[in-house]
């Protein structure tokens, strides 16, 4: 993948991550922002346009946006950095606000699933993380339904992500 595509896509993983709970938190945009100023991740990408784009494909779409984004991670070819960075991402906002609600779980264990990494890799660089269940993560995935995940999920209001802002200045 790309690298400029990469980052959009690490972009859209952080934007799912703060949707799933159906609120964005404060807390979880200042880690957006603290990603953007102290790491590359975000380097080089419009956050305000890509942000933009999301809530357009959120408009139109729905909860369609998260299944995309799964769709998306299974299609296509990653390396095992580029997989760490995606579940650092995620792992950072959802833990932003210091609650993991019920869907965020359920996100990162189906972004877990879509990801090609061992538990020893994981655990290598994140060390034994609770909400991985990393000895067990594939399992729970397999005996869930995907679209159970997405059925009863409550996105935050237009109105709500449309007053994000992610300027730096």
């Amino acid at each position: 993948m790309e690298k400029n595509e990469f980052k959009k896509l690490l972009f859209k993983v952080a934007f799912c991550t703060m949707a799933c709970d159906g609120h964005i938190d404060e807390r979880e945009i200042d880690e957006m922002k603290m990603m953007d100023k102290k790491t590359s991740f975000f380097h080089d990408i419009d956050l305000s346009e890509e942000l933009s784009e999301l809530i357009s494909e959120l408009d139109k779409n729905g909860v369609q946006i998260i299944n995309d984004l799964f769709k998306t991670l299974k299609d296509n070819i990653l390396n095992p950095i580029q997989e760490l960075i995606i579940l650092e991402v995620a792992l950072r906002i959802i833990n932003a606000d210091d609650k993991h609600d019920e869907n965020e779980i359920k996100f990162i264990h189906f972004l877990r699933a879509n990801l090609k990494l061992h538990d020893k890799e994981i655990v290598d660089r994140f060390g034994e993380i609770n909400i991985l269940h990393t000895s067990s993560t594939k399992n729970v995935v397999r005996e869930g339904n995907k679209r159970d995940f997405t059925k009863d999920l409550t996105l935050p209001k237009l109105s709500e992500i449309k007053k994000i802002n992610f300027d730096l200045k």
